[in-house]
């Protein structure tokens, strides 16, 4: 099978690596897979840079974006118009953070700079759908990579990327195809916001994971590629 010519950025979340988009890659063989590593990114300035670094001049890439990587993905793509080839946004909502969420993320931070970060069954069950929390492909990683990346770097992402304007009238006039993937019981990006959010984008595709949560990836890999496989085809 001949490789995808044009490139797909793959843009992790919040605590998130390489780890996020493995079991997705194995089912993508035959790509031109590159990754931005936002896990070394301490502003949204370098965020961003990082993801101009893995753009050649004069090219078009596909950008896919999961949770945060969601909307540095769009931030980016509404700088870059040019060189976007399509934008496909896996549990981020383009309307930006509540108020509410807002607060909680200042909570947050509060609490983290005077104690530790422990990633618990809390932490899980916020990402994990239910089903799922006994799976060891899904949970183990979730954890490992919480762990692994830590405090320091949860602190960094949840700075650089509060809060997050509104840039649904920016992707609305891209002027590329748009995909959302959206899971029914995530519990980060609301299933309502999304089709909210679809419907004001046209064209757009909207796909809706069933009996999942907001680890969209790592809860069903083989979907995901096939997914993206066919929002970049």
């Amino acid at each position: 099978m001949r490789l995808m010519q044009t490139p797909m950025l793959f843009l992790p979340g919040t605590l998130c690596d390489e780890r996020l988009w493995l079991p997705a890659w194995r089912n993508m063989t035959h790509i031109n897979r590159r990754y931005v590593p936002l896990q070394w990114a301490n502003s949204l300035s370098d965020m961003l840079q990082l993801t101009s670094d893995r753009v050649l001049p004069d090219e078009k890439v596909h950008l896919v974006g999961f949770s945060m990587g969601g909307y540095i993905a769009a931030k980016w793509a509404s700088e870059n118009s040019q060189k976007v080839a399509s934008l496909t946004l896996i549990g981020y909502s383009l309307s930006g953070l509540s108020q509410e969420e807002v607060a909680r993320r200042s909570d947050m931070l509060k609490y983290l700079k005077s104690n530790t970060f422990k990633p618990d069954n809390a932490f899980l069950s916020r990402l994990v759908h239910p089903l799922r929390l006994a799976d060891s492909a899904v949970a183990e990683p979730v954890l490992e990579m919480a762990k692994d990346l830590g405090k320091s770097t949860l602190i960094a992402h949840t700075q650089a990327t509060t809060p997050r304007e509104n840039l649904l009238k920016s992707i609305a006039s891209l002027g590329t195809r748009i995909t959302f993937i959206a899971a029914d019981e995530d519990k980060v990006a609301p299933i309502d916001t999304l089709v909210t959010e679809h419907q004001l984008i046209k064209p757009a595709t909207l796909h809706i994971m069933r009996k999942a949560g907001h680890m969209m990836p790592l809860e069903y890999p083989q979907r995901i590629a096939q997914l993206l496989m066919q929002s970049t085809g």
